[in-house]
């Protein structure tokens, strides 16, 4: 199914977000570790508190993001969300979907090992779960090339 087409998707920009009702819509975000600074963020802000929004997670998140805090939060309490802003208290509803497409970090260390790569590059994640990817890649594999690219960044291997 093309959500897109389905659903009449638009994309938001951060100041449109701030100004929109949110009663009566859908929200769909690939942002699933809801990270500071995008619209996931932002949107948990506004919806959490209230009992007539609703969350569905329907993908990973990592242990120690916004959206694991946000997930592990039972309803009313209130918690640190994110270090930009004060604490969030969760009053709307919230279920949790396991439909990850991810592989856990050990199953992607596993791979690259089986493959034995000359080069790997390490573009998606949290600099924490990249961190530790590389330092399990070196320890077995000591003559791979590793690259960290930042975004819009050229490399050539």
């Amino acid at each position: 199914m093309n959500l897109h087409e389905a659903l009449d998707l638009q994309v938001l920009e951060k100041n449109e977000l701030e100004k929109i009702n949110l009663d009566g819509k859908l929200f769909v975000i690939t942002a699933g570790m809801m990270s500071e600074h995008t619209l996931a963020h932002e949107l948990a802000l506004r919806m959490a508190p209230e009992e007539k929004h609703a969350i569905l997670f329907v993908g990973y998140a990592a242990p120690e993001t916004p959206a694991d805090k946000l997930r592990t939060a039972a309803r009313g309490e209130s918690f640190q969300f994110s270090n930009s802003n004060g604490v969030l208290t969760r009053n709307c509803e919230m279920q949790i979907f396991d439909l990850s497409a991810h592989a856990n970090r050990e199953e992607l260390v596993d791979f690259a090992v089986r493959l034995n790569p000359r080069s790997v590059i390490l573009g998606h994640g949290e600099p924490a779960a990249r961190g530790w990817i590389e330092a399990e890649l070196r320890a077995r594999l000591p003559r791979l090339n590793i690259l960290q690219p930042q975004p819009g960044e050229e490399f050539s291997v």
